[in-house]
């Protein structure tokens, strides 16, 4: 089957919703495909996020189903994402329409009509869509496997109201000079609206039972005339199976990064790298070791080193995974629960 971008829609309560919806080429639909989601900006559209983050190449070599939602015009005939969900705050009166039921029947929809592999189902999104792309981490937790977030932070009732029932990997991409969803956060008239970075790393470290102390790699500074560096600050669980990943641009604006502002990294390009390790489990190559407990004396087959996911060798063999490394030269891979 010839790849296809299609404009389709769905009707709820009683309006009628509409994305753009891509199939990589060679779409069968006996094959349950990953589903990522893609979301606009305030008072964009669907087709203005495809044209800052085309993930069709991607979604080609990738294989997976690439859909592209658009809001529903609000009170203000302007098609910004509903985040908020009390409307507590000044300023912040929800939508008549629920966008949260919106996506939760969307991705029922596309599992019937394409055969979308719930495992896998992932959100991202830039500015006010990127919001909302924390609002369904939190509150559609149930059925999205990951985010990632570019150019905001946690709104306040997002960040009151977020309950996570499974490991979530989440990527967040903010510079340091963006002055709409500013690194520090927002109190406007002595009320906090937007947490500030570190806050919204806080709660997934939290959710996510990371280790507190983060890893910084700093990425090659590819191009030296965008007045920005990219430095990432990487968070992982004990047993590795899941992570949180911010990367930090320095000097960064309100950008989408390798479209506009910094050109050192392509975010939608490493969000998917980094998100489609993951199932609802955690990490599928973890969640597919074997879990014994001791290791297996069946073979004739000796060990002669066992070594970590870094290829440290070790000797104590319980609660991490593993790399056992025999006579013959095979490998196996466990994780041993003490």
């Amino acid at each position: 089957m010839l790849a296809q971008l299609s404009n389709e829609s769905i009707e709820v309560e009683g309006l009628n919703r509409t994305y753009l919806l891509y199939l990589p080429s060679g779409f069968n639909i006996n094959e349950p495909l990953p589903l990522v989601l893609n979301f606009h900006g305030g008072a964009g559209t669907a087709n203005d996020q495809l044209a800052v983050a085309d993930m069709r190449d991607l979604a080609d070599s990738e294989n997976f189903i690439l859909v592209y939602p658009n809001a529903h015009p609000d009170s203000n005939q302007e098609t910004n994402w509903q985040v908020v969900t009390s409307g507590d705050l000044p300023f912040t009166v929800p939508n008549p329409h629920s966008d949260i039921l919106f996506i939760d029947e969307l991705i029922d929809h596309l599992h019937l009509q394409v055969n979308v592999d719930l495992n896998r189902v992932y959100a991202l999104g830039y500015s006010n869509g990127g919001g909302f792309t924390f609002d369904l981490g939190c509150r559609l937790n149930n059925k999205i496997t990951g985010i990632g977030v570019v150019a905001r932070t946690m709104y306040a009732e997002t960040y009151n109201n977020c309950i996570v029932n499974h490991p979530t990997p989440v990527v967040t991409i903010l510079g340091t000079e963006d002055y709409i969803s500013e690194y520090e956060g927002i109190i406007y008239e002595g009320t906090l609206y937007y947490h500030s970075n570190i806050s919204t790393n806080d709660v997934w470290i939290e959710n996510n039972n990371l280790v507190p102390t983060s890893n910084l790699s700093l990425i090659p500074d590819i191009n030296t005339n965008d007045g920005s560096t990219v430095e990432l600050y990487s968070w992982s669980s004990e047993d590795e199976c899941i992570e949180l990943n911010h990367y930090k641009v320095l000097g960064g604006g309100h950008d989408w990064p390798g479209t506009f502002g910094n050109m050192d990294i392509v975010s939608h390009e490493i969000i998917w790298e980094h998100l489609s390790e993951y199932g609802m489990n955690g990490k599928l190559d973890c969640n597919i070791s074997n879990v014994e407990s001791n290791p297996s004396t069946e073979s004739t087959k000796k060990v002669i080193k066992t070594v970590d996911a870094l290829g440290r060798e070790v000797n104590r063999t319980t609660n991490q995974i593993l790399f056992y490394i025999y006579d013959d030269w095979s490998v196996e891979k466990k994780f041993i629960v003490e």
